[in-house]
């Protein structure tokens, strides 16, 4: 069996804290999905190991993903919106690069 485990950077949660309340419930609801049914939804990978999960409203999480054998550790780097995609990227993977391994 295949399992998730989610870690909060916390650029990633100084972010989510900023958030409206329903946002954050959307949020929770796809890393539910992810946690329990290992179901992504709409996500890109952006290369060296930095993906983002895809909102219809344009909002946007970005992570990096770990595996080990049949468990995945997912570390939630930053959100944004597409608005600002290319800075957030870009702000993205200086924090996975500050915060290796991933």
């Amino acid at each position: 069996m295949i399992s998730y485990e989610i870690i909060r950077l916390k650029e990633f949660i100084n972010w989510y804290d900023n958030e409206r309340s329903k946002s954050q419930i959307q949020i929770e609801s796809r890393l539910k999905k992810i946690t329990y049914e290992g179901y992504f939804g709409n996500y890109r990978n952006l290369g060296s190991k930095l993906f983002e999960l895809k909102f219809n409203d344009g909002r946007r999480v970005y992570y990096s993903l770990l595996q080990s054998g049949k468990s995945y550790l997912i570390v939630l780097l930053l959100g944004g919106n597409k608005n600002g995609q290319e800075k957030d990227i870009w702000k993205a993977r200086a924090i996975l690069k500050k915060n290796g391994p991933y």
